[in-house]
């Protein structure tokens, strides 16, 4: 799986609310067919008939294999298990006849490095995940098969309904020229959603209030550093890291100044706009800069990337810092380190009188895709399928994390995908188990909410005893979806409250975006890192937007409008 996702779908099992907030080279195995149910004898079937007991399902026999192309860092397996053999590839094959065999396997960072190598050469595996500005790339070269009529033929009704739920998003961005390439991966509109995430018990420590400003924040910040809270490893007072337009600690600073840099979103005219050019950026980048001179900023942030922050928090250093409602799966070590340390998540705080908004993202940003000639191509909607049924619909709790070792067998899944609207759904019914004190029953919850309840009661009967991984785990769905203060009740806060702002884009790539965005990316990158170092002033803004337009932001705004 592509941990562009796997880290982010966590437990493939976080969601998304976007539409209610806004409303592998060789080819398979050539003698290889789909499955079909033969009629008696005696009678001769219509072509409809025969062609419907191949369904969404439906076990491909014999088997067919299938080559793909994917990142295994990260992953952990059980004695005897592998990337290429486990109980999830032994699942596929036994249950929907498919052999998945892995051509190449890298780290996530390479990954897009990797697929555009394959791509420049000419040979993909038969099934591969890709962006939409590569997905465009391999349409033009005519690489990959149209997927319209086997997504119409074979997806079921339940995948259907999570990848077309979002307001038709994401089958759109899956779509070039009316015809559709590739299967989306729905994910978490709001799994970006910025929150501030603080030390409660440094906060108590100190008799301090929770951050309701960015004057708040920025009092907390010193009030940690200067009380030095880290100890003899010292502390920091905000968390930030070089990785400005990836994570989310720089944009959450940004959306309590209504400002909405990385992301396009409409203007009080309706026109969808780019936030990092707009005029909101000015007071943050200052404020940012101010900080930094006043040392409340890691001096060496410019050259840490964001795993380095994060070993900062589980050190320690920091009690501060921005980020997506899902922080605690990144944070496991933190809580065994320091199993006396309280996390709290809060709603963004403002600049000034007018609530601060989080943003949300689009549902699908990358697409799998099928090589061009491959005998089966309907298998991606199959796999889609497989996923949706026996992780989400009839959930197998046998294929999804072992409690014990808090190993993530769902993480070995090649094709996965988020349901709108999970997390806050399970959050609340998982609060509301709580306060009913009811015991995990799998009969009557999801395999998600059984789990997570069953974590958190574990992390709750004992939650200085972190060093078992199953509490550490516990301690993880209590941060994610527990209560008091879990990511996922700051999300339900923002749509209860309105205090959204939602993607204006219709499609995930522009042709000139899709040439040129790399380069304007690494412009805004460097801008913000001089100003905030105090390397350059405000007017290196000003001189970034001319840039940015005459260099192709003026188009693709053009292009994103049309």
């Amino acid at each position: 799986m592509n941990k562009r996702l796997g880290k982010r779908v966590m437990a493939g099992i976080l969601a998304t609310i976007l539409i209610l907030l806004t409303a592998c080279s060789n080819n398979g195995n050539e003698n290889s067919a789909p499955a079909s149910s033969e009629p008696p004898a005696s009678s001769s079937a219509p072509p409809e008939e025969t062609a419907s007991a191949d369904g969404p399902l439906t076990k491909f026999e014999p088997a067919i294999e299938v080559r793909i192309g994917r990142t295994g860092d990260g992953l952990k397996f059980e004695p005897g298990q592998d990337i290429d053999k486990n109980l999830v590839s032994d699942f596929y094959e036994s249950e929907l006849g498919v052999k998945i065999i892995n051509d190449w396997v890298v780290n996530w960072d390479q990954y897009d490095s990797k697929v555009n190598v394959s791509i420049s050469s000419g040979s993909i595996p038969d099934l591969i995940q890709v962006t939409g500005a590569q997905m465009k790339t391999l349409v033009e070269a005519d690489m990959i098969e149209d997927l319209t009529d086997v997504f119409a033929k074979y997806v079921s009704e339940e995948t259907k309904k999570v990848m077309t739920e979002d307001g038709g998003f994401a089958i759109n961005a899956a779509t070039i020229d009316g015809k559709m390439y590739g299967i989306p991966n729905t994910i978490p509109g709001y799994g970006k959603s910025s929150m501030i995430w603080v030390r409660q018990d440094w906060l108590d420590q100190l008799g301090l209030q929770p951050p309701e400003t960015v004057e708040d924040v920025v009092k907390i910040a010193a009030a940690f550093k200067e009380n030095n809270l880290g100890g003899n490893q010292g502390t920091y007072g905000l968390g930030l890291s070089k990785d400005l337009m990836k994570g989310q600690h720089l944009f959450g600073f940004f959306n309590s100044y209504h400002a909405y840099p990385g992301q396009w979103y409409q203007d009080a005219s309706g026109k969808t706009v780019y936030g990092s050019v707009q005029p909101e950026m000015r007071a943050p980048l200052l404020k940012l800069a101010e900080l930094y001179k006043a040392g409340l900023i890691d001096r060496e942030f410019a050259v840490k990337d964001d795993a380095k922050m994060q070993e900062s928090i589980i050190a320690g250093k920091l009690g501060l810092f921005y980020g997506e409602f899902a922080m605690g799966w990144y944070l496991r070590d933190f809580i065994v380190n320091n199993p006396e340390a309280v996390l709290y998540a809060y709603p963004l705080p403002s600049a000034d009188e007018t609530p601060a908004k989080a943003f949300l993202g689009p549902t699908a940003n990358t697409f799998w895709v099928v090589k061009k000639g491959f005998k089966h191509p309907e298998v991606v909607v199959k796999l889609a399928n497989f996923w949706q049924e026996h992780w989400f619909t009839n959930p197998k709790l046998e294929y999804s994390t072992n409690q014990q070792t808090g190993i993530a067998y769902y993480s070995y899944a090649i094709i996965t995908f988020n349901a709108v609207m999970a997390a806050i759904v399970e959050s609340n019914n998982i609060r509301a188990s709580i306060e009913a004190n009811l015991e995990p029953d799998d009969k009557t919850m999801t395999a998600n909410e059984f789990g997570y309840l069953r974590g958190i009661y574990k992390y709750k009967a004992d939650p200085l005893n972190t060093k078992d991984p199953e509490i550490a785990t516990g301690w993880i769905y209590h941060t994610t979806v527990g209560t008091p203060n879990s990511g996922a009740e700051i999300l339900s806060h923002y749509y209860k409250n309105n205090l959204t702002v939602g993607t204006g884009l219709k499609a995930s790539s522009t042709p000139t975006m899709a040439e040129k965005w790399a380069t304007l990316t690494k412009m805004e990158e460097v801008m913000i890192t001089k100003i905030i170092m105090g390397e350059a002033g405000i007017e290196e803004f000003d001189k970034f937007v001319q840039d940015w337009n005459k260099q192709g932001g003026e188009q693709i705004t053009q292009e994103v409008n049309e």
